[in-house]
């Protein structure tokens, strides 16, 4: 197996291993042990169906239930984030589905919006666009170490209340029950995250942030904005450009991200996605 960086910061390429096999238990710690080093992994040409997909997840740690409507085609695990419907047709432009993968447009860390945000997320590309649709990740442990030491003061004992309302409101959520709604309650997070290996820390921000606990409305608002300006700079920044069969494992703690666009009216993108479940934080 080798390791490879393919950014200063952050993001690594692991070459060597077939996800789909069951390779050693030494390979996993190394997998595991460049997770907590790179915080984003890439493998390449690695052509998952959905069952090696949740087998090799599972060997990183406990998944998450979907949240995301999969269409009755995958497993429970299996988030489908492709711009199809249950009839294997692209989406209509201004659906509820449309609208509600719109949203991962915007700079995101998922699960966030949970009382137990998720750890981590893979992402298996089946089918890509011939031009667009990559995705951008951005280093939080970097953009937090490359702050002033006021501004790290500042922001190291704040409260951040995330809402998946807050967040998918600005784009629409008609399509969503009152039990829907009620199911994503908002809830409330450090706005500085610490990774329980390393001891890094790291700004925990992106769209589902909606303002500071104990700071007027648009006074915290307009800090998260600036927080997530900082963070999205280039020198914070990789961007992956997919190919079929790439698997991305990110970790949500540490990183955002967000899909770029393309045209959808054209073009299929088949990416499902797995997720890791994140744990009480003590």
């Amino acid at each position: 197996m080798r390791i490879e960086k393919r950014h200063p910061h952050f993001f690594a390429e692991i070459s060597g291993v077939d996800l789909s096999a069951s390779f050693p238990e030494e390979i996993l710690s190394e997998i595991v042990q460049a997770f907590a080093d790179h915080s984003v992994l890439l493998f390449r040409d690695q052509n998952l169906n959905d069952e090696a997909q949740v087998a090799f997840s599972q060997r990183i740690g406990p998944l998450e239930r979907s949240f995301v409507d999969n269409l009755g085609k995958n497993r429970a695990e299996i988030a489908d984030l492709s711009n199809i419907d249950k009839d294997d047709q692209l989406l209509k432009k201004g659906s509820d589905r449309d609208l509600f993968l719109s949203g991962n447009r915007r700079w995101h860390t998922d699960g966030s919006f949970k009382i137990v945000p998720s750890l981590g997320s893979a992402l298996s590309a089946r089918e890509i666009p011939q031009d667009g649709g990559e995705t951008e990740f951005a280093d939080m442990r970097s953009a937090y170490d490359a702050l002033d030491d006021a501004m790290k003061r500042r922001i190291d004992k704040l409260t951040v209340e995330h809402s998946f309302l807050y967040s998918q409101g600005k784009i629409g959520i008609g399509y969503m029950t009152d039990e829907e709604k009620a199911s994503v309650p908002p809830v409330r997070h450090p706005m500085v995250r610490s990774h329980p290996e390393s001891g890094r820390k790291a700004i925990y921000a992106g769209r589902h942030a909606s303002h500071v606990i104990g700071m007027p409305m648009e006074q915290g608002r307009a800090l998260i904005q600036e927080l997530n300006e900082f963070a999205t700079q280039p020198q914070f920044v990789h961007r992956h450009h997919w190919r079929a069969g790439d698997l991305v494992l990110w970790d949500n703690r540490m990183v955002m991200h967000r899909g770029l666009p393309y045209d959808d009216t054209k073009f299929r993108r088949i990416m499902h996605r797995t997720t890791l479940a994140g744990q009480a934080e003590k």
